[in-house]
């Protein structure tokens, strides 16, 4: 590309200038570009590459060899609105962890992959909220059936969990200051149906009764008879 020529002793001159190189930004307008500039000897079909003064000295004003450009809106991010704080996961003791999503939009509003937009400008996407149902409580199961042969003692049991108070989920050691509810008791087998479906099957019985084991649901069995009366 030339621009502008000139004469000296008719020796014509002229610049010659490069193409503008790429924007130094992808998107923004706080770019440039630059581009070369030579002065050029004219002589009938050829040309010579000459110090820039002799341009200068043939009256020729240099070109703008550096320009701003970009006008491209850089990709951005967009965060949703935050989870109610009443619906998100406790945290500790009357606080919860709220969340967002956030996305990479181009100028256009396109959804671009996450590695388009500025990782060290991404708004975050957790925080604690104040919730005043994050309070740990005590959930208990039902108890289970008494393990006892009939009319004997036996245990039954229950699964205890600590949860928060607003959403049941598991709340850890939330609990721990909370007064604990039993998750164990005694408590009597059927009532035998026929009297005398309940023997003795081992040899050992008198000893086991003696010894106490009857409470062992494994003993009710095997000495039935003897642990029944054992409660008497």
């Amino acid at each position: 590309l030339s621009l502008g020529s000139g004469s000296i002793d008719n020796v014509e001159l002229e610049w010659i200038l490069s193409e503008w190189s790429p924007c130094s930004v992808t998107c923004g307008d706080n770019g440039f570009q630059i581009r070369t500039v030579h002065c050029m000897l004219m002589l009938h079909n050829n040309s010579k590459n000459v110090d820039t003064s002799a341009c200068f000295d043939a009256g020729l004003v240099q070109p703008v060899i550096k320009q701003k450009c970009g006008n491209v809106g850089c990709p951005r991010w967009v965060p949703s609105d935050w989870q109610p704080c009443i619906e998100a996961r406790c945290f500790t003791y009357n606080t919860a962890m709220q969340r967002r999503s956030v996305e990479c939009y181009s100028h256009n509003g396109t959804v671009l992959e996450d590695k388009f937009c500025d990782d060290l400008t991404k708004p975050i996407l957790r925080q604690e909220c104040y919730n005043d149902k994050c309070k740990g409580t005590w959930k208990v199961g039902d108890w289970s059936e008494c393990a006892a042969s009939c009319e004997a003692q036996g245990v039954k049991y229950r699964i205890l969990q600590c949860v928060w108070y607003g959403t049941k989920k598991p709340a850890g050691n939330a609990c721990r200051d909370i007064p604990r509810p039993s998750v164990m008791k005694t408590c009597k087998g059927p009532t035998c149906s026929d009297k005398s479906e309940c023997l003795d099957h081992s040899k050992y019985c008198q000893n086991i009764r003696a010894m106490n084991m009857c409470r062992m649901y494994r003993y009710q069995t095997q000495c039935c008879q003897s642990c029944s009366n054992s409660k008497h």
